[in-house]
């Protein structure tokens, strides 16, 4: 036999150990079909009416980011929706802008309740309120 047979026979012989043998190759296990379907926790219609009054209550903030009643309004809209946590940062910011305000502090307490905080710091509440802010600033812009 000469070198070229010899080094060709061993070139298909080690090829097909790193190939392996096509026939009893396998791929990946097939993934079995999901059956189940995510269930939303509200009607599709009613998120996307929701949808549309946060839209309409922040381009409103952009406008005049100290109106109170609409900051009350987004706060009362997330914990109908039962997001307590986010009706939290709306109502911080109006308590910055009027302390005074008995209802807002009482909102506040039911959202910090039903959000399962035994309690809220001031400095969390600083910081959600400028949280807050800085959301409705970035508001539309797609961030």
């Amino acid at each position: 036999m000469n070198y070229w047979k010899g080094l060709m026979i061993a070139a298909a012989i080690d090829l097909g150990w790193i190939m392996g043998c096509p026939v009893t190759a396998t791929g990946p296990e097939a993934v079995p079909p999901l059956d189940v379907v995510a269930e939303w926790p509200q009607p599709v219609d009613e998120l996307t009416e929701t949808g549309r009054l946060e839209d309409s209550l922040m381009s409103s903030l952009q406008q005049s980011p100290e109106d109170l009643a609409a900051m009350a309004t987004l706060a009362r809209i997330y914990a109908d929706q039962g997001w307590y946590d986010a009706a939290i940062n709306p109502l911080a910011r109006a308590l910055q802008i009027d302390p005074k305000r008995r209802n807002l502090w009482s909102a506040l307490d039911r959202a910090v309740e039903k959000s399962g905080k035994a309690k809220i710091t001031d400095a969390e509440l600083t910081r959600r309120a400028a949280a807050f802010v800085e959301a409705v600033e970035m508001w539309g812009h797609g961030c």
